[in-house]
Protein backbone atom coordinates (compact mmCIF):
# COMPACT_ATOMS: atom_id res chain seq x y z
CA UNK A 1 0.00 0.00 0.00
CA UNK A 2 0.87 3.34 -1.34
CA UNK A 3 0.89 5.88 1.64
CA UNK A 4 1.75 8.63 -0.12
CA UNK A 5 -1.37 8.03 -2.37
CA UNK A 6 -5.03 9.16 -0.48
CA UNK A 7 -8.02 7.63 -2.03
CA UNK A 8 -11.12 10.26 -2.86
CA UNK A 9 -14.83 7.81 -3.42
CA UNK A 10 -16.75 10.12 -5.32
CA UNK A 11 -15.87 12.44 -8.48
CA UNK A 12 -18.85 14.67 -8.49
CA UNK A 13 -18.10 18.77 -7.66
CA UNK A 14 -16.85 18.20 -4.09
CA UNK A 15 -14.90 15.24 -4.57
CA UNK A 16 -13.19 16.98 -7.23
CA UNK A 17 -12.76 19.76 -4.92
CA UNK A 18 -11.53 17.61 -2.07
CA UNK A 19 -9.57 15.94 -4.50
CA UNK A 20 -7.71 19.19 -5.38
CA UNK A 21 -7.03 20.14 -2.15
CA UNK A 22 -5.20 17.18 -1.34
CA UNK A 23 -3.31 17.60 -4.13
CA UNK A 24 -1.28 20.34 -2.84
CA UNK A 25 0.28 17.86 -0.29
CA UNK A 26 -0.20 14.28 -1.83
CA UNK A 27 -0.91 12.47 -4.79
CA UNK A 28 -4.50 11.62 -5.15
CA UNK A 29 -6.44 8.86 -6.58
CA UNK A 30 -10.45 9.18 -7.10
CA UNK A 31 -12.96 7.01 -7.68
CA UNK A 32 -16.14 7.23 -10.69
CA UNK A 33 -18.27 4.75 -11.37
CA UNK A 34 -18.34 6.48 -14.76
CA UNK A 35 -15.70 5.13 -17.02
CA UNK A 36 -16.54 8.14 -19.09
CA UNK A 37 -14.88 10.01 -16.20
CA UNK A 38 -12.14 8.05 -15.36
CA UNK A 39 -10.81 8.54 -18.89
CA UNK A 40 -11.84 12.33 -18.86
CA UNK A 41 -9.47 12.62 -15.62
CA UNK A 42 -6.37 10.14 -16.68
CA UNK A 43 -6.15 12.06 -20.36
CA UNK A 44 -7.29 15.64 -19.94
CA UNK A 45 -6.84 16.13 -16.35
CA UNK A 46 -10.24 17.70 -15.86
CA UNK A 47 -13.82 17.04 -14.54
CA UNK A 48 -16.81 18.83 -14.83
CA UNK A 49 -15.29 21.80 -16.54
CA UNK A 50 -12.79 22.25 -13.99
CA UNK A 51 -8.98 21.52 -14.61
CA UNK A 52 -7.26 19.03 -11.86
CA UNK A 53 -3.81 18.91 -11.07
CA UNK A 54 -1.65 15.82 -12.84
CA UNK A 55 -0.62 14.06 -9.59
CA UNK A 56 -4.79 13.20 -9.36
CA UNK A 57 -5.61 9.65 -11.58
CA UNK A 58 -8.56 8.54 -11.31
CA UNK A 59 -10.30 4.38 -11.31
CA UNK A 60 -13.36 2.72 -11.75
CA UNK A 61 -12.55 0.13 -9.33
CA UNK A 62 -13.43 0.46 -5.64
CA UNK A 63 -11.16 -2.46 -5.14
CA UNK A 64 -8.44 -0.47 -6.21
CA UNK A 65 -9.24 2.25 -4.52
CA UNK A 66 -9.30 0.21 -1.23
CA UNK A 67 -5.95 -1.98 -2.04
CA UNK A 68 -3.63 1.35 -2.93
CA UNK A 69 -4.93 3.85 -0.39
CA UNK A 70 -4.88 3.36 3.54
CA UNK A 71 -6.60 6.59 3.77
CA UNK A 72 -9.99 7.22 2.01
CA UNK A 73 -12.24 10.90 1.71
CA UNK A 74 -15.71 9.21 1.35
CA UNK A 75 -17.82 12.07 -0.90
CA UNK A 76 -20.73 11.19 -2.11
CA UNK A 77 -24.79 12.16 -1.86
CA UNK A 78 -26.36 10.60 1.27
CA UNK A 79 -28.90 8.81 -0.89
CA UNK A 80 -25.72 6.45 -2.14
CA UNK A 81 -23.82 6.84 0.77
CA UNK A 82 -25.17 3.44 2.58
CA UNK A 83 -24.92 1.06 -1.00
CA UNK A 84 -21.57 2.76 -1.98
CA UNK A 85 -20.25 1.82 1.60
CA UNK A 86 -21.70 -1.73 1.47
CA UNK A 87 -20.09 -1.81 -2.11
CA UNK A 88 -16.43 -1.35 -1.08
CA UNK A 89 -16.50 -2.53 2.46
CA UNK A 90 -15.40 -6.09 1.27
CA UNK A 91 -12.01 -4.27 0.10
CA UNK A 92 -11.66 -2.18 3.66
CA UNK A 93 -9.71 -3.59 6.55
CA UNK A 94 -9.19 -1.93 10.04
CA UNK A 95 -6.02 -0.49 9.16
CA UNK A 96 -8.22 2.06 6.48
CA UNK A 97 -8.93 5.52 7.82
CA UNK A 98 -12.37 6.75 6.59
CA UNK A 99 -12.62 10.81 6.56
CA UNK A 100 -16.45 11.42 4.83
CA UNK A 101 -17.65 14.88 3.63
CA UNK A 102 -21.08 14.19 3.27
CA UNK A 103 -23.58 16.57 4.68
CA UNK A 104 -27.00 14.64 5.28
CA UNK A 105 -28.64 11.56 6.85
CA UNK A 106 -29.41 7.84 6.39
CA UNK A 107 -32.81 6.51 7.13
CA UNK A 108 -33.29 3.14 8.65
CA UNK A 109 -36.38 1.07 9.45
CA UNK A 110 -38.78 3.89 8.31
CA UNK A 111 -40.93 4.13 5.35
CA UNK A 112 -41.52 7.61 4.46
CA UNK A 113 -44.55 7.23 2.26
CA UNK A 114 -46.49 5.86 5.17
CA UNK A 115 -49.19 8.45 6.87
CA UNK A 116 -48.01 9.61 10.71
CA UNK A 117 -44.55 8.84 10.36
CA UNK A 118 -42.52 9.54 13.20
CA UNK A 119 -38.82 9.48 13.56
CA UNK A 120 -36.35 9.15 16.57
CA UNK A 121 -32.69 9.15 17.06
CA UNK A 122 -32.52 5.20 16.64
CA UNK A 123 -34.06 5.81 12.68
CA UNK A 124 -31.43 8.56 11.26
CA UNK A 125 -27.73 7.69 10.90
CA UNK A 126 -24.51 10.02 10.54
CA UNK A 127 -22.44 9.21 8.23
CA UNK A 128 -19.80 8.32 10.23
CA UNK A 129 -22.49 5.61 11.45
CA UNK A 130 -23.10 4.19 8.41
CA UNK A 131 -19.09 3.82 7.78
CA UNK A 132 -19.02 2.07 11.10
CA UNK A 133 -22.43 -0.29 10.54
CA UNK A 134 -21.22 -1.22 7.06
CA UNK A 135 -17.12 -1.87 7.15
CA UNK A 136 -14.36 -3.30 9.92
CA UNK A 137 -12.95 0.73 9.67
CA UNK A 138 -12.51 1.46 13.14
CA UNK A 139 -11.04 5.28 12.50
CA UNK A 140 -13.60 7.32 11.23
CA UNK A 141 -13.91 11.03 10.52
CA UNK A 142 -15.31 13.69 8.46
CA UNK A 143 -14.74 16.73 7.00
CA UNK A 144 -17.50 19.70 7.74
CA UNK A 145 -17.18 23.48 7.41
CA UNK A 146 -18.14 26.18 4.91
CA UNK A 147 -16.83 24.54 2.08
CA UNK A 148 -18.52 26.05 -1.23
CA UNK A 149 -16.94 24.03 -4.31
CA UNK A 150 -17.14 27.13 -6.53
CA UNK A 151 -14.66 28.90 -4.36
CA UNK A 152 -12.33 26.26 -3.44
CA UNK A 153 -11.87 25.47 -6.74
CA UNK A 154 -11.06 28.74 -7.79
CA UNK A 155 -8.21 28.94 -5.03
CA UNK A 156 -10.17 31.39 -2.65
CA UNK A 157 -8.97 31.32 1.06
CA UNK A 158 -11.14 29.28 3.57
CA UNK A 159 -10.89 27.43 6.42
CA UNK A 160 -12.57 23.84 7.56
CA UNK A 161 -12.87 21.09 10.54
CA UNK A 162 -11.90 17.78 10.97
CA UNK A 163 -13.75 15.99 13.41
CA UNK A 164 -13.20 12.51 15.05
CA UNK A 165 -12.83 10.88 18.21
CA UNK A 166 -9.44 9.66 17.47
CA UNK A 167 -6.53 12.35 17.49
CA UNK A 168 -4.01 10.53 15.07
CA UNK A 169 -7.39 11.19 12.64
CA UNK A 170 -7.78 14.78 13.33
CA UNK A 171 -4.00 15.00 12.60
CA UNK A 172 -3.80 12.99 9.36
CA UNK A 173 -6.89 15.11 8.46
CA UNK A 174 -4.74 18.30 9.27
CA UNK A 175 -1.62 16.93 7.57
CA UNK A 176 -3.41 16.37 4.30
CA UNK A 177 -5.74 19.04 4.07
CA UNK A 178 -3.86 22.34 5.14
CA UNK A 179 -2.21 24.47 2.95
CA UNK A 180 -2.21 28.62 3.16
CA UNK A 181 -5.35 28.76 1.10
CA UNK A 182 -7.23 26.13 3.56
CA UNK A 183 -6.68 26.28 7.05
CA UNK A 184 -7.96 22.97 8.99
CA UNK A 185 -8.94 22.97 12.48
CA UNK A 186 -9.88 19.97 15.13
CA UNK A 187 -12.78 18.59 16.95
CA UNK A 188 -13.76 15.51 18.82
CA UNK A 189 -17.47 16.47 18.71
CA UNK A 190 -17.99 14.34 15.55
CA UNK A 191 -21.90 14.01 16.33
CA UNK A 192 -21.93 17.87 16.62
CA UNK A 193 -20.06 18.37 13.55
CA UNK A 194 -22.03 16.19 11.18
CA UNK A 195 -25.03 17.25 12.63
CA UNK A 196 -24.28 21.16 12.27
CA UNK A 197 -22.97 20.67 8.27
CA UNK A 198 -26.38 18.17 7.80
CA UNK A 199 -28.79 20.65 9.70
CA UNK A 200 -27.82 23.69 8.45
CA UNK A 201 -28.87 22.85 4.58
CA UNK A 202 -32.60 23.34 5.57
CA UNK A 203 -31.67 27.40 6.65
CA UNK A 204 -29.92 27.77 3.20
CA UNK A 205 -32.87 26.84 1.48
CA UNK A 206 -35.05 29.13 3.14
CA UNK A 207 -32.92 31.94 2.66
CA UNK A 208 -32.98 31.20 -0.97
CA UNK A 209 -36.56 31.23 -0.68
CA UNK A 210 -35.84 34.85 0.66
CA UNK A 211 -33.22 36.14 -1.82
CA UNK A 212 -35.88 35.37 -4.27
CA UNK A 213 -38.59 37.03 -3.16
CA UNK A 214 -36.56 40.17 -2.57
CA UNK A 215 -37.24 40.33 0.77
CA UNK A 216 -33.63 41.95 1.85
CA UNK A 217 -30.78 41.33 4.34
CA UNK A 218 -32.68 42.19 7.82
CA UNK A 219 -34.69 39.34 7.24
CA UNK A 220 -32.33 37.31 6.16
CA UNK A 221 -30.42 38.18 9.26
CA UNK A 222 -33.19 37.35 11.37
CA UNK A 223 -33.91 34.16 9.12
CA UNK A 224 -30.08 32.89 9.46
CA UNK A 225 -30.32 33.42 13.60
CA UNK A 226 -33.47 32.20 14.57
CA UNK A 227 -32.28 28.95 12.26
CA UNK A 228 -29.09 28.65 14.60
CA UNK A 229 -31.37 28.15 17.38
CA UNK A 230 -33.44 25.42 15.43
CA UNK A 231 -30.35 23.75 14.90
CA UNK A 232 -28.78 24.09 18.14
CA UNK A 233 -32.58 22.51 19.53
CA UNK A 234 -32.44 19.78 17.11
CA UNK A 235 -28.71 18.68 17.54
CA UNK A 236 -28.72 19.08 21.27
CA UNK A 237 -31.58 16.67 20.96
CA UNK A 238 -29.50 14.32 18.80
CA UNK A 239 -26.88 14.37 21.22
CA UNK A 240 -24.72 16.88 20.04
CA UNK A 241 -22.31 19.66 21.97
CA UNK A 242 -24.59 22.75 22.14
CA UNK A 243 -20.54 24.66 21.35
CA UNK A 244 -20.04 22.89 17.97
CA UNK A 245 -22.72 24.99 16.57
CA UNK A 246 -21.06 28.25 16.90
CA UNK A 247 -17.91 27.35 15.72
CA UNK A 248 -16.44 27.02 12.07
CA UNK A 249 -18.57 23.45 11.38
CA UNK A 250 -21.76 25.49 12.79
CA UNK A 251 -22.62 28.97 12.74
CA UNK A 252 -19.32 29.10 9.96
CA UNK A 253 -20.70 26.89 7.80
CA UNK A 254 -24.14 28.59 8.03
CA UNK A 255 -23.64 31.86 6.89
CA UNK A 256 -21.66 31.02 4.08
CA UNK A 257 -24.21 28.01 2.68
CA UNK A 258 -27.04 30.69 3.39
CA UNK A 259 -25.88 33.30 1.87
CA UNK A 260 -24.08 32.05 -1.09
CA UNK A 261 -25.72 31.81 -5.03
CA UNK A 262 -22.99 29.25 -5.36
CA UNK A 263 -25.00 27.24 -2.98
CA UNK A 264 -26.81 24.13 -4.03
CA UNK A 265 -29.75 24.40 -1.57
CA UNK A 266 -29.44 28.04 -1.60
CA UNK A 267 -30.17 27.96 -5.15
CA UNK A 268 -33.00 25.30 -4.57
CA UNK A 269 -35.19 28.04 -2.38
CA UNK A 270 -34.35 30.53 -4.54
CA UNK A 271 -35.63 28.78 -7.50
CA UNK A 272 -38.68 27.73 -5.35
CA UNK A 273 -39.38 31.43 -4.52
CA UNK A 274 -39.81 31.98 -8.23
CA UNK A 275 -42.47 29.35 -8.85
CA UNK A 276 -40.64 26.61 -10.04
CA UNK A 277 -41.76 23.65 -8.22
CA UNK A 278 -40.12 20.84 -5.98
CA UNK A 279 -39.84 17.85 -9.13
CA UNK A 280 -39.11 21.42 -11.88
CA UNK A 281 -35.98 21.85 -9.84
CA UNK A 282 -34.61 18.49 -8.77
CA UNK A 283 -35.24 17.67 -12.99
CA UNK A 284 -32.87 20.05 -14.12
CA UNK A 285 -29.63 19.69 -11.80
CA UNK A 286 -26.95 17.48 -11.85
CA UNK A 287 -26.41 17.17 -7.90
CA UNK A 288 -29.09 17.28 -5.31
CA UNK A 289 -29.52 19.64 -2.69
CA UNK A 290 -29.42 17.83 0.83
CA UNK A 291 -31.52 20.46 2.44
CA UNK A 292 -34.92 19.18 0.87
CA UNK A 293 -34.48 15.60 2.07
CA UNK A 294 -32.80 16.95 5.12
CA UNK A 295 -36.29 19.27 6.01
CA UNK A 296 -38.47 16.01 5.52
CA UNK A 297 -36.25 13.69 7.63
CA UNK A 298 -36.12 16.35 10.36
CA UNK A 299 -39.79 17.19 10.18
CA UNK A 300 -40.65 13.53 11.09
CA UNK A 301 -37.94 13.74 13.97
CA UNK A 302 -39.26 17.21 15.44
CA UNK A 303 -43.07 16.05 15.21
CA UNK A 304 -42.06 13.05 17.76
CA UNK A 305 -40.32 14.80 19.81
CA UNK A 306 -42.32 18.09 19.99
CA UNK A 307 -39.26 20.19 19.42
CA UNK A 308 -40.32 23.90 18.40
CA UNK A 309 -38.77 24.37 15.51
CA UNK A 310 -41.46 26.60 13.20
CA UNK A 311 -38.49 27.65 10.31
CA UNK A 312 -38.37 23.84 9.65
CA UNK A 313 -42.43 23.24 10.04
CA UNK A 314 -42.72 26.06 7.12
CA UNK A 315 -40.12 24.72 5.16
CA UNK A 316 -41.74 22.01 5.34
CA UNK A 317 -45.17 23.11 4.52
CA UNK A 318 -43.90 24.82 1.41
CA UNK A 319 -41.95 21.89 0.05
CA UNK A 320 -43.79 18.86 0.78
CA UNK A 321 -47.18 20.67 1.30
CA UNK A 322 -47.67 23.20 -1.42
CA UNK A 323 -48.50 26.35 1.71
CA UNK A 324 -48.48 29.51 0.27
CA UNK A 325 -45.17 31.32 0.29
CA UNK A 326 -46.41 34.57 1.25
CA UNK A 327 -48.71 32.52 4.32
CA UNK A 328 -45.34 31.26 5.84
CA UNK A 329 -43.09 34.69 5.76
CA UNK A 330 -46.21 36.27 7.74
CA UNK A 331 -46.42 33.14 9.97
CA UNK A 332 -42.43 33.35 10.70
CA UNK A 333 -42.75 37.22 11.53
CA UNK A 334 -46.05 36.90 13.86
CA UNK A 335 -44.56 33.72 15.67
CA UNK A 336 -44.66 34.53 19.38
CA UNK A 337 -41.16 35.06 20.17
CA UNK A 338 -40.63 37.04 23.10
CA UNK A 339 -36.60 35.77 24.13
CA UNK A 340 -33.92 36.68 22.12
CA UNK A 341 -31.37 34.05 22.85
CA UNK A 342 -33.66 31.76 24.45
CA UNK A 343 -31.71 28.25 23.65
CA UNK A 344 -28.72 28.98 25.80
Amino acid sequence: MNKKLVGVLGAGSFGSTVARLLASNTEVLIYSRKPEKVKEINEQHSNLGFSLPENITATSSLEELADRCQVIFPILPSSVFRETLNDISQFLHPYHILIHGTKGFDLVKVDLDRPFVKISRSNLRTMSEVIAEETQVKRIGCLSGPNLSRELQQGFPASSVVASEFDEVIQIGHDLLNSLQFKIYGSHDILGTELAGALKNMIAVGTGIIGGLGLGKNVEAFFITRGLRELILIGTAMGAQEKTFFGTAGIGDLIATATSKDSRNYNFGYRLAKGFTKSQIESEIDELAEGVRTIELIHHFTQAHQIDVPIVESLYALIYRDFPLEDAITYLLNYPFSVDVDFL
